[in-house]
């Protein structure tokens, strides 16, 4: 099928490769089909693209290279939703927010994650408890210089 989007022009994606989001993306309910697209070859990140809304694609990441030990409960009604089973694989990933002009500032939605059995290609956003961050740093803050903390005050000689 040939899919329009506003950042990649006209792509040909194949019908398997579909996830579908019965309830949608917050803030997002009506769209519900989606591609998952490479970002660039050696990248972490990802594209998930709306196959409904040309305009609609948002930069996701695998929660694992962030938090490896990352797990969730999926409440029984989410289990119903992915029609999923103890032994289907899933994966988690969280949307990622690039402030404009700031991409040092990037940070990861962990605590409304996308689950998606990988079966049955559905996916759910999952709203977490507050515990869970928001907004995680992707970059590391950068370490202050020693000469910010270490200024000698002396007195001027005339």
């Amino acid at each position: 099928m040939k899919i329009q989007t506003s950042r990649f022009g006209i792509l040909d994606v194949s019908d398997e490769t579909l996830l579908i989001f019965p309830s949608g993306l917050v803030g997002f309910p009506a769209f519900r089909r989606f591609v998952v697209l490479d970002a660039a070859e050696d990248s972490d990140y990802q594209w998930l693209q709306s196959v409904d809304e040309p305009s609609l694609a948002v930069v996701i990441v695998d929660v694992h290279l962030l938090q490896p030990e990352f797990r969730i409960d999926v409440p029984d009604e989410g289990l119903a939703e992915l029609d999923m089973t103890q032994t289907d694989p899933i994966s988690i990933m969280a949307v990622v927010t690039i402030p404009s002009g700031e991409p040092n500032q990037a940070t990861a939605n962990l605590r409304a994650p996308l689950v998606v059995n990988l079966r049955t290609r559905k996916g759910k956003q999952m709203i977490l408890h507050e515990s869970i961050p928001l907004r995680y740093p992707l970059l590391p803050a950068p370490a202050e210089s020693k000469s910010d903390h270490e200024v000698v005050r002396e007195p001027a000689s005339v």
